[in-house]
């Protein structure tokens, strides 16, 4: 642990909290109007994504009260990402968490913002993953290795001005985020619209609109820092598309040092996982090789790729009749080629594309800004961490943001491929 600043305390976890548990080891089936069940893959840059969220049954949900959720809680991702960490809010409260995150609960002395923003720290993510165990597809952290995490306390004062601070970047983050959602919204409302006319258009199978593979390459091992290859391709696996909120992936968690052997997919490609409640799918943007779970469809141009992208996502709980293997994870591709679609005519096609590629322009930009947000995040944290005081974090984030600065604008420069990519 870094030297603290003068005045500050340090204390373990495990003495800062009232509840330090795991979810639901045996949720069942999904449950259509069953209580809602937080995963790791709802925990996304530190906050609770509500979107599409696993519903259990009542009695399995009344027989694990440890886990139930209150607002004000903390959860932290156990398997995968491990240490990534949100705050439960209102709109969570009464939910349950799985086996894959740790329910906390901080004492009056600790604090759930203070505590959120310190499980987001580079350092933490470092701890939890030099103390992560298990395979690569499997990283796991102990509630044991967890209560020992060090958490340093500053001073009342400076602590709450810091989480202000914190918070007026969080409420930009809010709003990007929810331009984004909203995009994607009209979107899926417009094609709802569009497909109503499709009463006479002919049946496809959607073997015969894209060309499908199935991924096979196993995920890389996870790097010092729990960061990715700097070289080498990115790599998609079902945890990814998942936890896109916009379904286009821009960066993965993972990527591969050495890609002899593996078999990638170019951009504009269709991604596609399953779980027990549903089907979701993403457009890659860069080229990208895809893991186990993953099934890719390469549609013939632009026009296919955004509507077969809103028929999946329209369908999506009924795909998983697509699906095999344990919990309906593992994508049957000669199934999913047999499903029939309504196939409209090109210039129905055309129209909605560039209606909706206006629309994912718009809520890229809004990433793109978030990204660079999330950036000064963490150089803000550090800064804090080295005794600057809130004042003079709120001038250095002044400068970073200062005229002529161009830092949270989107790119500009395109290749030929982005023609095809849905910006």
């Amino acid at each position: 642990m870094r030297a603290l600043p003068e005045g500050w305390a340090l204390g373990k976890l495990s003495e800062l909290v009232t509840v330090l548990s795991y979810g639901i080891t045996r949720p069942g089936a999904h449950v259509e109007d069953g209580v809602r069940m937080v995963r790791a893959s709802d925990i996304q840059h530190g906050h609770l994504s509500s979107n599409n969220p696993r519903r259990i049954a009542a009695r399995i949900h009344e027989a694990n009260p440890r886990s139930e959720l209150r607002t004000g809680d903390v959860v932290v991702v156990l398997v995968g990402r491990v240490g990534e960490a949100a705050v439960v809010t209102d709109d969570q409260h009464g939910w349950n968490a799985s086996r894959t995150v740790a329910v906390l609960r901080p004492g009056a002395h600790l604090g759930a913002d203070w505590l959120r923003l310190w499980l987001g720290s580079a350092y933490v993510r470092d701890w939890c993953e030099r103390r992560a165990t298990g395979s690569t597809l499997q990283r796991t952290l102990s509630l044991a290795a967890l209560r020992d995490l060090p958490v340093p306390l500053p001073p009342a004062g400076p602590r709450a001005a810091f989480v202000r601070a914190m918070h007026t970047i969080e409420a930009k983050v809010a709003v990007n985020a929810r331009i984004a959602e909203c995009a994607v919204a009209l979107s899926d409302a417009q094609f709802v619209v569009d497909a109503e006319a499709g009463e006479d258009w002919p049946e496809r199978a959607l073997g015969t609109l894209a060309q499908m593979q199935s991924g096979a390459a196993s995920r890389p091992r996870p790097q010092s820092g729990n960061r990715p290859h700097e070289t080498g391709m990115a790599f998609a696996a079902p945890a990814d598309i998942f936890r896109s909120v916009v379904p286009y992936l821009y960066r993965t968690e993972a990527s591969l040092a050495s890609t002899e052997g593996a078999a990638d997919c170019p951009p504009s490609s269709l991604l596609v996982a399953a779980r027990e409640d549903g089907v979701q799918v993403a457009v890659n943007a860069m080229p990208v090789v895809p893991g186990r779970g993953v099934l890719t469809l390469r549609p013939e141009n632009a026009a296919d790729g955004y509507w077969l992208l809103h028929e999946i996502r329209s369908r999506s709980a009924a795909l998983t009749a697509a699906s095999q293997g344990v919990g309906g994870r593992e994508l049957s591709r000669r199934a999913f080629a047999e499903v029939l679609i309504r196939w409209p005519p090109l210039g129905v096609r055309e129209r909605f594309a560039q209606f909706a590629k206006a629309l994912y322009r718009r809520a890229r930009a809004a990433d793109v800004e978030n990204e660079v947000l999330h950036s000064l995040r963490g150089k803000l944290l550090d800064r804090f961490l080295d005794g600057v005081t809130p004042t003079g974090l709120r001038n250095e984030s002044l400068r970073a943001h200062s005229p002529g600065t161009t830092a949270a604008a989107p790119p500009t420069t395109r290749s030929h491929q982005d023609d095809r990519v849905h910006t």
